[in-house]
């Protein structure tokens, strides 16, 4: 009985180790494969895109369906419902945008003939601030379905805005190239 404890606190941190390389592995893979972008690629954002998601939880037009001549709850829940679903797919969009504007930059600081730590200081805090502002959306949003409440969106649309500017600013210019 204790060689086979022994023999676990031995080898599970081992087991644990590996495992955690094998999945940093494929995620260097998986980023590598992003980055087989050319390099006189040039960003298609828009953040004009993701406006509707600002007024898309507010709940105007659900008290106005409501005050309407034979709303049901049923109807005003498949509405609720379904800008639920809305809302997710433009949230799935606007990080799909973010991370290829992270990629983007990571581009420009891998090719960058000097060194841009300033650039990889900018992705850390946006990547983490965008994390935190993706989890605390999506907690909300759980809520927001059982109609308790809704979460502003405008903090990661501008810090994704942020990014792009930068990501913009530093692109090199594809009539350069």
């Amino acid at each position: 009985m204790t060689l086979t404890l022994a023999t676990l606190i031995i080898f599970a941190p081992a087991v644990v180790l590996i495992a955690v390389c094998i999945l940093e592995h494929r995620q260097i893979a998986a980023f590598r494969r992003r980055l087989a972008v050319p390099l006189n690629w040039t960003p298609e954002f828009s953040v004009d895109r993701y406006r509707p998601m600002f007024r898309l939880l507010e709940d105007d037009d659900i008290r106005f369906l409501r005050s309407q001549p034979g709303a049901t709850p049923a109807l005003v829940k498949r509405l609720r419902r379904q800008r639920y679903q809305v809302f997710r797919g433009y949230l799935r969009s606007l990080e799909s945008d973010f991370r290829q504007a992270v990629d983007g930059l990571t581009m420009v600081m891998l090719h960058s003939p000097s060194d841009r730590r300033d650039i990889a200081r900018a992705l850390i805090v946006s990547r983490v601030k965008f994390s935190i502002g993706v989890f605390r959306v999506r907690c909300r949003l759980s809520l927001y379905r059982w109609n308790v409440g809704h979460e502003p969106v405008a903090h990661l649309v501008s810090l994704f805005e942020g990014l792009q500017l930068e990501l913009l600013a530093l692109a090199p210019d594809p009539a350069a190239v």
